[in-house]
């Protein structure tokens, strides 16, 4: 698949998995807040393939911002969403000592979800991505300066 495609699709996917935290967290459900860090990791993924880096399998949103060169004028709002790392797993598994990981308040899953869409927004606007139409590429995808 095409480096315009993969960024625009996983932009696409990242916009998914930020409207359903808002569905789920409207339901109050714990879910919201993991859905709201694969919304964040799929946009983080998708600047990085613009750079030509590859993030591997993990979920440590923090190491990949760090691959980011710091000319990338989004590596500051990326910076800002990192800490929704510890979502990413916490809330699919129990705690070694057989605990549920506490939810975010609703005060704080709204601000991070404002976060991850204002990051998620500039970078489809960045790469000339419309969200809403399916299949088709980013019309800017060079490395963001």
């Amino acid at each position: 698949m095409s480096t315009p495609m993969v960024i625009s699709n996983l932009l696409r996917i990242a916009k998914a998995d930020l409207d359903g935290s808002s569905l789920l967290a409207a339901a109050n459900n714990r879910n919201a807040a993991y859905l709201c860090e694969q919304a964040a990791e799929k946009a983080i993924r998708a600047i990085l393939t613009s750079e030509g880096r590859h993030a591997g399998l993990g979920h440590d949103l923090a190491a990949m911002v760090d691959q980011l060169p710091d000319e990338n004028p989004m590596k500051a709002a990326l910076r800002a969403i990192a800490p929704l790392s510890r979502y990413a797993t916490s809330y699919r598994y129990l705690s070694s000592g057989g605990k549920i990981a506490k939810s975010p308040s609703p005060a704080e899953l709204a601000a991070m979800t404002e976060r991850v869409r204002a990051a998620l927004d500039e970078a489809a606007r960045r790469f000339d991505v419309d969200l809403a139409k399916a299949e088709t590429p980013a019309r800017q995808p060079n490395p963001l300066r």
